[in-house]
């Protein structure tokens, strides 16, 4: 954060200096969560119906409070400094907006139901030699860390890239209130957290708050090639709108796909200019993730050509389809970040393109968020998999068993075995392992044991 006078604080906030010294220097902020103070000199925003542990920021004195809590609720609170407002959900949100508003930045708000992490990871991977970036850690992307990541800006900062994450409506809304992005990415949307959002529409509708959250003259970065992305409505967007994907009218267009080694080689076009470009890591997913990174770049002001190069020098993400040496000389693909039907889609396309000529093994886990539509999600699963040329599926957990039944029922020629747990597979698996198999982990960070699983088959050491 940058250093504040808290005088100058409680002008923004329509604040009233209980007591305390009004040239105190503020050097973070923070709403409820204290266990997430980090530092001394925090103005602490007090909700009137929250208990205050002391003992949680104590040794993080001095600190200021802002609260609507009246005097006999806070005679007993030690603080530096005390400001009273008559609300404080109110004297936070005018806190939040002048702190953006202090900060002329490029600020990147990336949702999607597949690719968020990877593609701000790969943008500020390929801004990071040039700027100063600040971002949301790993998939750490909940509305209760928005503000906190926010707080991370201060004058030193060139561009924010921030990851938002959605379980329900409200979310994105939420989190573009706070970081009021200048540039939006939707990556794709598939099918995901319908326990909260109900139906694909309801989901949809919850993606598209993205839209009205980027600011008026800002601009959004769609996926030219996902259906459901098209039904995002963008008739009150006055921004510019950028396309990415493999079709002619994409802005940023991706062709000449290849396989390497250790990634994959395409042609960027953009405005009739032609670039060649390279990432490690493997899957046609993987392209619009650098797409969408690429064109939010160049948007910035870096050169494409100079992004070619960043690009090169990228590091897959651990879990996020990471192929490595099993045991017994076979190969394992991890992909045991997250889970739903895009990103199992996506991973048996790898699957299949890396396992010419192999045995492939796809070992599934429980998909999580589905609510009253687990049903037909697993049947229109089955029949996916039915439809590729995999060898062996391994249905592990309570849910995910019923794919035994679904895909024998649409006409898999490959084996099936089934368990409610992990550990009960594990001999199976490793009994299939060998030189001429290529196994694929799917699942969920929420599944330690599942990811554990997929540990256990790699070559050690």
């Amino acid at each position: 954060m940058k250093p504040l006078p808290l005088r100058e604080i409680i002008g923004v906030i329509n604040g009233e200096l209980v007591f305390g010294d009004g040239n105190f220097i503020v050097k973070d902020a923070m709403v409820s969560h204290l266990h997430r103070i980090k530092m001394r000199n925090t103005l602490i925003f007090l909700r009137r119906n929250e208990a205050f542990h002391a003992r949680k920021v104590i040794k993080y004195s001095p600190y200021i409070i802002v609260t609507d809590k009246s005097d006999e609720e806070m005679k007993d609170i030690e603080a530096a400094s005390i400001i009273r407002v008559q609300n404080v959900d109110d004297a936070f949100w005018a806190f939040t907006r002048y702190y953006r508003q202090l900060f002329q930045l490029p600020v990147v708000a990336i949702t999607g139901t597949c690719g968020k992490t990877t593609t701000k990871e790969i943008l500020s991977h390929i801004l990071s030699p040039t700027h100063s970036i600040q971002s949301t850690i790993r998939s750490r992307n909940a509305t209760r860390k928005s503000f906190q990541y926010l707080m991370g800006i201060d004058e030193h900062t060139d561009a924010a890239v921030f990851e938002t994450g959605l379980r329900g409506p409200g979310n994105l809304s939420y989190h573009c209130k706070v970081f009021q992005p200048t540039i939006g990415i939707i990556t794709t949307i598939g099918v995901d957290h319908l326990d909260k959002c109900k139906t694909l529409n309801g989901y949809i509708k919850a993606k598209s708050e993205i839209v009205s959250g980027v600011s008026k003259d800002g601009t959004l970065i769609l996926n030219s090639d996902d259906e459901n992305t098209k039904k995002v409505s963008l008739s009150d967007f006055r921004g510019d709108v950028i396309y990415c994907g493999k079709s002619e009218g994409a802005d940023y267009r991706a062709s000449d796909i290849v396989y390497e080694k250790n990634g994959m080689s395409f042609t960027l076009k953009h405005k009739h200019r032609k670039y060649k470009m390279y990432i490690p890591g493997f899957g046609e997913h993987h392209i619009y993730n650098a797409l969408f990174a690429l064109a939010a770049a160049h948007v910035i002001g870096l050169n494409l050509r100079e992004a070619a190069v960043r690009l090169r020098t990228f590091e897959n993400l651990e879990r996020h389809l990471q192929v490595e040496d099993g045991m017994n000389a076979s190969t394992i693909i991890d992909d045991t970040w997250s889970t739903n039907p895009t990103s199992i889609t996506a991973a048996i396309d790898v699957l299949e393109s890396l396992g010419d000529n192999k045995k492939k093994v796809l070992l599934l886990g429980d998909i999580a968020y589905l609510g009253k539509y687990e049903k037909k999600v697993y049947h229109d699963l089955g029949k996916l998999i039915a439809s590729k040329k995999i060898d062996q599926l391994i249905a592990v957990g309570k849910s995910t068993k019923q794919l035994a039944g679904q895909v024998k029922r649409h006409g898999f020629k490959g084996n099936v075995y089934a368990s409610g747990s992990p550990a009960l597979v594990k001999e199976y698996v490793e009994n299939l392992l060998d030189e001429e198999t290529i196994l694929l982990v799917k699942g969920s960070m929420l599944d330690t044991e599942l990811m554990g699983l997929a540990s256990s088959f790699k070559t050690q050491g």
